[in-house]
């Protein structure tokens, strides 16, 4: 019973500190962790984010780490990012191929 407690704890503390931005030209959606100071840029269109609020506890989002800088968002789980919501690094867009290059 303590377990289920703890794991239930756990998922609302992340849920909880998450923060929600919007872009302001695509509308597409990203948290990201509420102790990140940087804010993301839009990894679909490289616009500005807006932030909209804390986390309302969606659970149709996916976690997605950039292999380069380490840095966590999450985005809608039917999305894609192009690119890493902190930095320039390029995610693959077709699982044959082996290298992510920067542009």
């Amino acid at each position: 019973m303590g377990v289920l407690s703890l794991t239930y704890e756990v998922v609302f503390l992340i849920i909880t500190y998450m923060k929600e931005f919007e872009c302001k030209g695509c509308g597409t959606f990203v948290c990201v962790p509420a102790d990140k100071n940087k804010s993301p840029v839009c990894p679909e269109c490289r616009g500005v984010m807006l932030l909209i609020g804390n986390s309302g506890g969606q659970a149709d989002l996916k976690e997605f780490v950039c292999s380069e800088c380490e840095g966590v968002f999450f985005m809608q789980k039917d999305k894609l990012p192009y690119k890493c919501a902190f930095c320039n690094y390029t995610f693959s867009t077709s699982p044959r191929l082996k290298q992510q290059e920067r542009l």
